[in-house]
């Protein structure tokens, strides 16, 4: 058996200031990954079942690692010979596949156009030292004999652990690089020498950087054209992987993809996506006057049209479609930035779009000048007058990140290689199959990485919760199934998930570790099959809730027929609730300050006062709705549902100031600030 293996994916993925990044670091491994498995033998093949990306939909949909069996043949006399060849044929493609993607675009960046950059020797010793793949990537790999060491044959799961375990004690011994790395930083990784020519100082690199941010071919969007965005080898190869042919075509097949379209939205059209998703809507659907929407919407395509020359884009499938059948299909070139009234200032148009609408400013050759004294002022009313009509758009957006549940338990528990890859196409079909269905089809979300149990994903925090309830319950339906199948019956697959929730203009290094820590904080405090929920505000402050997906009936309640609670039921109905103004807000600052009395009351007598309280700030009377949706059930939901906690994974409060009811105390605000920001646009399925 060979597991191999190529890292680092976290730390290579997580460097990152644009969402594009993001998207361009993860398709880089798969792209390594593609040419690692282009010449495995395919009957050796047991994860993953497909060994090339989708170029369909260009998302990157390989794991870092994959598993092969190579059994004694006639083909094949000495199997472990075949997998170290194997093994060494893989590394040596990644490492092949690198240095012919990083030649192409230092080509094409610094020697093309004009510029005459490629020869300097100082800016090729620095990308040559930096782009050295035996410093950059650590690759892994095991070959096990499938014996116990006496001459028996070991059971598939335990050939499969025991291969497992030598893979972890390999990378317990890493290999150390040290490399000097001298003067000024990366802006982005701010740990190697950002690339210049002759002089090193902090000024002659920006000025370095604001020649290639200003040369032909390159906008404002794919880099910073003041020089503050200053990049090493690594940073430029992810930021600027599109210039090369090799990263778009696959491995031999002489494919090419079309970079026209070829892009990622931002996060602040991840933010502005709903906002942009109500124009979209069928004029039976609106509350608004439909003639009054499309004048001002016309309106904003004439201030959005100047920008088109620095070739931003929607870049969301879903938005695209929509805007292509109801002739809006200018917002295509429309940066979800143009929905906030803050865009249009004079720094950020200058910094974001290289417009100046002083013309008395030092102007630069690089910049263009808006040739209307008023526009800024009619910006600002257009847009003042769309948000009339359909609200403002949120500043904020969340970034989702899955991942299976004890995945290497369950392989090393199956029975047969059949069963294994058994497995992996269940994760194969729910990877490239399902998953950019739910995100990019039936919602305006935006795909980063999709990796059989593992899924990373943009999403407008008014389906963050609908995205979620999908992904997780598909994975238990494709994957489950199969995991069942195989086990017969006694396990089942389940995944844990974190969502952060940020403001637009949040450091995207930031958001995406706040999103990994809420999927560890899923798995480790609340004992997996969970989600966590984390909003990071523009203030810096954060919130966090979490909960299992489902909580199953107590013995004593399954004696009296209780069902499984689900707590995106009970959630659902707070933020309709709220949304409908039944239900005031305001409920929740009482409910704090009453919290440590409340915790010291029995059940039912919490639960009367829990009752008592939202029935004060209940804008409806209980005359004219059933007692089941009063304030009374909801209480007693509530109480339920952190009871449930408490009993469910009591590590998790098992502090002084924690608590179930706290907890759910902490759901109440994240929902009343997703009203708050999404209005009565937030879905849960």
């Amino acid at each position: 058996m060979l597991i191999f293996t190529l890292g680092p994916v976290q730390s290579f993925i997580a460097q990152a200031r644009k969402a594009r990044d993001l998207w361009l670091g993860s398709f880089l491994l798969s792209r390594l990954m593609e040419a690692a498995l282009k010449d495995v033998p395919s009957k050796t093949l047991v994860f993953p079942t497909n060994p090339s990306i989708d170029r369909q939909r260009w998302i990157p949909d390989l794991p870092n690692r994959y598993v092969a069996i190579f059994s004694t043949t006639q083909e094949m006399p000495n199997p472990q010979t075949k997998a170290l060849q194997t093994a060494e044929q893989s590394q040596k493609a990644i490492h092949q596949a690198w240095e012919e993607i990083c030649r192409e675009v230092y080509q094409q960046l610094f020697g093309s156009n004009g510029a005459d950059w490629a020869s300097n020797e100082v800016l090729r010793a620095i990308w040559e030292r930096q782009i050295k793949p035996e410093n950059l990537f650590e690759i892994y790999w095991v070959i096990v004999a499938n014996t116990n060491g006496q001459g028996a044959p070991l059971g598939y799961g335990s050939w499969f652990k025991r291969a497992a375990q030598a893979l972890d004690a390999r990378k317990s011994l890493r290999d150390f690089k040290a490399q000097d790395e001298p003067g000024e930083k990366s802006t982005l990784s701010g740990e190697r020498e950002a690339l210049h020519t002759q002089g090193a100082s902090r000024q002659e690199v920006r000025a370095f950087w604001t020649q290639v941010a200003n040369k032909p071919g390159i906008s404002a969007k794919d880099l910073a054209p003041d020089g503050s965005e200053r990049l090493d080898a690594i940073d430029t190869v992810k930021r600027f992987a599109l210039l090369s042919k090799s990263f778009l075509s696959g491995p031999g097949d002489g494919s090419e993809a079309p970079k026209q379209g070829l892009d990622f939205p931002s996060t602040s059209t991840m933010a502005a996506a709903t906002f942009i998703e109500q124009l979209l809507l069928p004029q039976q659907s609106r509350s608004a006057a439909s003639r009054e929407i499309q004048e001002a919407a016309k309106r904003w395509q004439e201030i959005t049209a100047p920008l088109k020359r620095e070739k931003p884009h929607l870049a969301l499938p879903y938005l695209e479609q929509k805007a292509q059948q109801a002739n809006y299909s200018w917002l295509k070139d429309v940066d979800g930035e143009c929905a906030f009234v803050e865009t249009f200032t004079a720094q950020r148009l200058r910094t974001n779009y290289r417009a100046l609408v002083e013309p008395r400013l030092q102007r630069f050759p690089w910049e263009w000048v808006i040739e209307e004294p008023t526009y800024l002022d009619r910006a600002h009313q257009v847009l003042r007058e769309l948000h009339r009509l359909l609200g403002e758009p949120t500043p904020y957006y969340a970034l989702l990140q899955m991942d299976g549940d004890q995945m290497g338990t369950i392989i090393g528990e199956v029975q047969s290689q059949d069963d294994h890859r058994t497995i992996s196409r269940a994760l194969s079909e729910f990877a490239r199959t399902h998953v950019p269905g739910i995100v990019e089809d039936k919602r305006p979300g935006k795909l980063i990485y999709a990796g059989g149990d593992d899924v990373l994903a943009f999403a407008p925090l008014a389906h963050m919760f609908a995205m979620a309830s999908a992904l997780q319950q598909t994975y238990r339906k494709i994957v489950g199934s199969s995991v069942q199948t195989v086990s017969k019956g006694t396990r089942t697959a389940t995944v844990s998930m974190g969502i952060a929730v940020a403001h637009h203009l949040m450091p995207l290094t930031l958001v995406r570790r706040m999103a990994r820590e809420a999927e560890e904080q899923a798995k480790q405090r609340y004992g997996r099959n969970a989600l966590v929920v984390t909003i990071l505000w523009r203030s810096g402050n954060t919130l966090s809730a979490g909960c299992r997906w489902n909580y199953p009936p107590q013995d004593h309640e399954q004696q009296a027929g209780e069902a499984t609670t689900e707590p995106f039921e009970i959630f659902k109905g707070v933020v309709q609730l709220f949304a409908r103004g039944t239900l005031s807000p305001r409920c929740l600052e009482i409910l704090k300050r009453e919290l440590p009395g409340l915790e010291g009351l029995p059940p039912k007598a919490r639960s009367s006062e829990i009752g008592r309280i939202l029935a004060r700030q209940w804008n409806v009377s209980t005359a004219h709705q059933p007692p089941e949706t009063g304030p009374e059930a909801l209480a007693d939901a509530l109480v339920r549902l952190a009871a449930l906690m408490e009993k469910s994974h009591p590590g998790a409060f098992s502090g002084p100031d924690s608590s179930g009811l706290k907890e759910v105390l902490n759901w109440l605000q994240i929902l009343a600030f997703l009203v708050r920001e999404a209005g009565n646009n937030v879905s849960f399925y």
